[in-house]
């Protein structure tokens, strides 16, 4: 038997399968909006998130760091989840693919410090 889970949409209780995120209902949905919203906001930064050549760049930093560098500084080993751009590409494009401007992340900073660049960005 397949454990379950509740639909991760908000006051939806019907279970699905604890590898499902969404019930067929809330699926479509969440998906396709979230997708939609981001390829018109982010346009071509959206898309290089999507491309083989960034799949493939950031893979290869990870196998060469493979813990997050935030976590390391604070005497402590977490695995990298993610590979940061340290200069965001909204600012400066062309440091995309330089391997001097990645970070090996966990979710936890990778978050963190999104939610921060954010913050910045709007006021």
């Amino acid at each position: 038997m397949i454990p379950k889970k509740l639909c991760n949409h908000v006051g939806c209780k019907f279970l699905v399968d604890y590898r499902q995120k969404y019930c067929e209902k809330h699926k479509v949905n969440q998906t396709a909006i979230k997708r939609e919203k981001r390829k018109q906001n982010e346009g071509k930064y959206f898309r290089f998130y999507q491309s083989r050549t960034w799949r493939k760049a950031s893979y290869l930093y990870r196998l060469n760091h493979p813990v997050c560098e935030d976590c390391l500084e604070e005497g402590l080993i977490r695995k990298a989840d993610v590979v940061d751009h340290k200069i965001e590409l909204k600012d400066d494009w062309s440091k995309r693919l330089d391997e001097t401007n990645f970070r090996s992340l966990c979710h936890a900073h990778h978050n963190t410090k999104t939610t921060r660049e954010k913050r910045k960005r709007k006021s």
